[in-house]
């Protein structure tokens, strides 16, 4: 199998995370309940050469993200006998809060 010599696809999602937490501010009449949710993804190529791992991390890209998202690239020796390289790209998204209020119970 010949390495690949140009990044194509979306990649394969390697993992994906999300972090959740709820905040209660407890007031005179009512509870304000805060949610704040993080996401992560990390997608990766693999059996690439070395020209092609990093000629993607110069070049990397923020286009067609969501507002608010951060993609970082990074390009890693995959497998040294056959001289492949691994190009991994992590996507943080932007947080999203919600608000909520809830009565006291009676």
């Amino acid at each position: 199998m010949a390495l690949a010599s140009l990044v194509t696809g979306t990649g394969n999602l390697v993992s994906s995370d999300a972090t959740v937490r709820v905040v209660r501010y407890y007031g005179a009449a009512d509870i304000t309940v805060y949610t704040r949710k993080q996401a992560i993804k990390v997608w990766e190529w693999v059996a690439l050469t070395q020209a092609c791992a990093d000629g993607a991390v110069d070049t990397s890209s923020q286009a067609d993200l969501p507002a608010g998202a951060v993609a970082v690239y990074s390009a890693s020796e995959d497998n040294r006998v056959v001289g492949s390289y691994r190009l991994t790209k992590t996507i943080n998204y932007a947080q999203v809060l919600t608000t909520d209020t809830e009565e006291y119970p009676a």
